[in-house]
């Protein structure tokens, strides 16, 4: 009986290091991926690189996320840096009723609007009167049928390489589209509706 009491003692034990050493692997990048380009976007403790793009959101830093929350209508936060052909790889948890979003390859400059005409917008909103919900790309293609990621972690990936855009959602293809509207610019990140937005793992690389 006591083999087994310290067994289950010991297998808990090695569980909670585990558990331990995943949550310290956020906002870091591998060996693997350095030497693939990756850099992170988020360093996981502050703000630095990213700057306020209208709204009135509340955006902080949260036990390693990056949390937004609106308080009235939408709200944005804005990568400083600006991409062309990239792969982006975001991973997000949103409450019920939130609607957010990622935007890529708009304008830089802080006074332009924040929108779907500006930017590719990728939308996450499990609910959305137009249809773009989670995973779609507003205005221009609808990722079907609708996905259920409210309450949970998701990884969604961001491929823009030229004409092409293409949008994986925990590991799925949701939409894949050919447009030239957009060629390069920066990343936003969106908080509107009911309760917060988390994201973390924020990293990027350049297909250039």
């Amino acid at each position: 009986m006591k083999r087994y009491i310290w067994s289950v003692a010991a297998a808990v034990l090695i569980a909670a290091c585990m558990q331990g050493t995943a949550a310290a692997q956020d906002n870091m990048l591998t060996e693997a991926e350095q030497e693939a380009g990756w850099k992170l976007l988020f360093d996981g403790q502050t703000l630095l690189g990213w700057t306020h793009r209208g709204g009135t959101a509340i955006w902080a830093v949260e036990d390693g996320m990056l949390t937004g929350e609106a308080t009235g209508g939408p709200g944005y936060i804005g990568s400083y840096d600006e991409f062309t052909n990239f792969e982006l790889s975001v991973q997000f948890n949103q409450d019920a009723g939130h609607n957010s979003g990622v935007f890529v390859r708009g304008p830089r400059d802080t006074g332009a609007r924040v929108n779907q005409y500006s930017f590719y917008e990728i939308n996450i909103a499990d609910t959305h009167g137009s249809g773009y919900t989670t995973g779609s790309i507003v205005a221009l293609a609808i990722y079907e049928p609708p996905p259920k990621t409210e309450g949970q972690w998701n990884t969604m990936v961001i491929t823009a390489d030229g004409r092409d855009i293409t949008v994986m959602l925990n590991g799925e293809e949701a939409v894949k589209i050919q447009d030239s509207s957009h060629y390069s610019g920066v990343v936003v990140l969106q908080a509107f509706g009911q309760g917060k937005i988390r994201f973390k793992n924020i990293k990027i690389r350049s297909l250039d």
